[in-house]
């Protein structure tokens, strides 16, 4: 009977160890949460003269047009 017992308590304990170390890494690998508001998606335009897009903060202005480089806004 004791014996009986003494499996069962190490069963116990071994699941708990198991919960506690799955519970751990999904702690780790989980990303962590945007703040509500806030994003990560920029606006890309296309160039004017090759078409290629790039984000909005990078491109060069002139007028309503979008450029690449200095040499496509010329």
């Amino acid at each position: 009977m004791n014996l009986i017992r003494l499996l069962v308590i190490v069963a116990i304990i071994w699941l708990v160890y198991r919960m506690y170390q799955n519970w751990l890494s999904n702690k780790k690998t989980s990303p962590p949460k945007q703040q509500a508001g806030t994003s990560d998606i920029e606006n890309m335009v296309q160039c004017s003269t090759c078409g290629v897009h790039i984000p909005e903060q990078e491109a060069l202005k002139l007028g309503k047009q979008f450029f690449c480089c200095e040499a496509h806004k010329k």
